[in-house]
C-alpha cells in the first residue's frame, strides 16, 4: 500500500488537519500530547503499535474518503489458467496467504512461520500454540486449494462447514475450537464495534449461510466478509476464519484470493470499520480488488 511509504512525519502532520487540538489526535492514537513532540524529534522512537494506530488513523481519514467511490468499475481478477497445475507459482501464493492472515493478528516473524511449515516439528524457541498457529493455517488453506481447484469440488458453505474451518485453524490454539462463543466478544482494532449477542449468533450465522454463501463476485464476497466478522462468532480465530471463507468464495468463483497481511493491514482495518459503520462498501471492494492483484504470480 502506497501509504507505507510516507513518513509517519508527514502522515502525523495530514492528521493534525482533521484534529482540532494535537492532544486529540494523541487521544486518538492513544498516547501523551508528549510522545507527540518527542516523535518529531526522534521519528525512530515510534513503537510498531503506534505506527499501525497512526496508519489506520491515516487510512480512515485520508485514504477512505478518496477510495469512497461507489460507481468504481473494478476488472474481476481471475486465477491465472497456468497457476493450479503449477507447484512453483501456487505454493509460494499459499504460504504468503497464510502467512499473512496471521501477520494480521499476531507478531510471528516470516523466518518463525517458514520454519515451521519446512520442518513440521516444534522449532526450540517457539511455544505449541504458536507452532499450531503456523501449521494448522497453512494447512487449513493448502486443503481449500486442494479440494476446490485442484479436485475440482466446490466447497459448500454451511454452519457446519464454518465451525469446520474454526476447528481445522484453532486446534491446540483455542480451548471451545469449533463452537460459538457464549460471551460478548470485541475485535480488535475495531474494539468499539458491536458484535451478535452470544444467543443470536446461531441464527445469524444461518442467515449469513442462506444470503451471502454463494457470494461469487469480489464486491459480494467483501460485502460477505464484513457481515461475517460483524457477527464474529466465536471466541477466537474470526478472523482466520472469515479471511478463509473469502478463499473458499474466491476458488469457488474461480478468482484469485486477496492477500491480505502486514502491507495492507491498516488499510483493511479501516475500510472494514467503513463498511460496518457507515453501510459504505466501495473502500473495501477495492482493498478486495487491490489485495487479489498483490496475490497474482
Amino acid at each position: 500500500m502506497k501509504y507505507r511509504e510516507i513518513s509517519n512525519i508527514d502522515k502525523l502532520d495530514r492528521l493534525q488537519t482533521h484534529f482540532a487540538y494535537s492532544t486529540k489526535l494523541a487521544e486518538a492514537i492513544g498516547v501523551s500530547r508528549r510522545s507527540l513532540l518527542n516523535w518529531r524529534d526522534r521519528p525512530e522512537s515510534i513503537k510498531p503499535e503506534h505506527r499501525l494506530d497512526i496508519d489506520v488513523l491515516y487510512c480512515r481519514h485520508i485514504l477512505i474518503p478518496e477510495w469512497d467511490n461507489p460507481r468504481q468499475t473494478l476488472a474481476p481478477v481471475l486465477l491465472p489458467d497456468d497457476m493450479p497445475k503449477n507447484e512453483a507459482l501456487f505454493m509460494p501464493f499459499l504460504r504468503r496467504i497464510s502467512y499473512g492472515t496471521i501477520e494480521i493478528e499476531t507478531d510471528m516473524t516470516r523466518a518463525d512461520f517458514d520454519k515451521v511449515i519446512d520442518e513440521e516439528k516444534l522449532p526450540k524457541n517457539m511455544d505449541r500454540q504458536t507452532f499450531h498457529e503456523a501449521i494448522n493455517t497453512f494447512f487449513t488453506h493448502r486443503w481449500l486449494w486442494r479440494k476446490i481447484v485442484e479436485h475440482g469440488e466446490s466447497m459448500t458453505i454451511t454452519e457446519e462447514s464454518i465451525k469446520s474451518l474454526h476447528v481445522a485453524l484453532m486446534r491446540g490454539v483455542h480451548e471451545n475450537a469449533g463452537f460459538y462463543s457464549d460471551k460478548i466478544r470485541v475485535m480488535g482494532k475495531l474494539a468499539d464495534m458491536h458484535t451478535t449477542l452470544p444467543e443470536d449468533i446461531p441464527e445469524e450465522v444461518n442467515r449469513w449461510v442462506y444470503k451471502m454463501s454463494g457470494a461469487s463476485n469480489l464486491e459480494e464476497i467483501a460485502r460477505a466478509h464484513a457481515w461475517f466478522i460483524a457477527i464474529h462468532p466465536f471466541g477466537d480465530g474470526n478472523g482466520r476464519v472469515g479471511r478463509a471463507l473469502v478463499m473458499a468464495q474466491c476458488l469457488n468463483a474461480r478468482l484469485m484470493p486477496p492477500v491480505f497481511d502486514g502491507e495492507n493491514r491498516a488499510m483493511y482495518y479501516a475500510a472494514m470499520e467503513h463498511a460496518m459503520v457507515h453501510g459504505r462498501y466501495a473502500p473495501l471492494v477495492r482493498l478486495f480488488h487491490e489485495a487479489a492483484l498483490r496475490g497474482k504470480p
